[in-house]
């Protein structure tokens, strides 16, 4: 039975990612030239494991909330002909933070959980160095926070914040170690404790 024969391989490991990495960059780079297409901007970072993508209200809005709240930096910023935001990618140093779209878009019809009407069941958990001046950034360009920073059992101090599409964050720093002796009992946090456990 005749097979069909793989393509010889040239060069190494980094060599083939690169030319795999071009080609994928030419086909981007058509796909935008085409009429009417959507126009790309900005630059691409390293994805984690996993990234947040999010539908938000407006995507410019939130581009401005999330670099002036939380100091995330706009990285791929894709633009409908009419110059709207229709996807955005921001970034937290040298890795894609989160990801986002406008309700609306792509023909869907899901909304942030502000406009839902359904409870938000997902907290995002971001490490970040100095937890309280973050806190008091977000505080002053409208979000809200749902838990000022607190030190934890586990060794972070954390700060839980709504942001005005209705997403929790929880950003963190590092200020010590696991500490047994501190872990909430189960009859103290069915009673209701400052901080509450999600994660």
């Amino acid at each position: 039975m005749a097979t069909a024969k793989e393509a010889p391989r040239t060069g190494n490991s980094k060599q083939r990612r690169s030319q795999v990495a071009a080609k994928d960059g030419e086909v981007m780079e058509r796909s935008v030239k085409t009429k009417a297409a959507p126009s790309a901007t900005g630059r691409r970072r390293i994805m984690g494991p996993v990234t947040p993508y999010l539908t938000v209200a407006d995507a410019t809005t939130s581009l401005a909330f999330y670099a002036q709240a939380f100091g995330f930096k706009p990285g791929v910023i894709l633009t409908s002909p009419d110059g709207k935001v229709i996807h955005a990618v921001m970034n937290s140093g040298r890795v894609a933070a989160v990801m986002f779209s406008p309700e609306g878009i792509w023909s869907g019809t899901v909304k942030a959980p502000a406009h839902s009407g359904a409870e938000n069941p997902i907290t995002m958990y971001v490490r970040c160095l100095e937890v309280d001046a973050l806190a008091d950034r977000a505080r002053a360009v409208g979000a809200k926070i749902l838990t000022k920073p607190t030190d934890m059992f586990w060794g972070d101090r954390v700060v839980r914040i709504e942001d005005p599409d209705g997403y929790i964050w929880c950003f963190a720093s590092k200020v010590g170690e696991f500490d047994p002796a501190k872990m909430p009992t189960l009859a103290e946090e069915s009673s209701g404790s400052e901080f509450d456990i999600e994660f």
